[in-house]
């Protein structure tokens, strides 16, 4: 998978991402501002097919606010932001469910993962 790293996330993360062969990219990587609105942060990840990892809740309810489709995955990291707890809920995802679904908004907690479909759009 190829995954945007969206807020402030540890280095474990994208270390974690990689060990298991997954491409990482930026904001930066992809032009953008790391104060870039979270509508073209989206808009961007959609246009270069990126799946985004993120720690803030504002991008992840983007879609639902604007009702348009999202057509990759969204993952959002509601831990600590320690890189042991980054690290873990990444192991935590990913041995839950091997393949993530286009078009779902995954938000791992300190205690579980729970999915949520994104919008279909207009």
């Amino acid at each position: 998978m190829r995954w945007l790293l969206h807020g402030q996330l540890t280095a474990a993360v994208g270390e974690n991402l990689r060990r298991r062969e997954d491409q990482t990219v930026t904001l930066q990587e992809i032009g953008l501002a790391d104060d870039a609105p979270v509508d073209q942060v989206l808009r961007e990840a959609q246009r270069k097919q990126l799946d985004v990892i993120t720690v803030d809740p504002a991008l992840s309810e983007q879609p639902y606010q604007q009702d348009w489709r999202f057509g990759r995955s969204i993952v959002q990291l509601a831990v600590d932001g320690a890189e042991v707890e980054q690290d873990d809920a990444l192991d935590r995802l990913f041995t839950r469910y091997k393949r993530l679904t286009p078009c779902r908004l995954y938000v791992v907690t300190n205690t579980r993962v729970k999915i949520r479909q994104l919008p279909s759009g207009r």
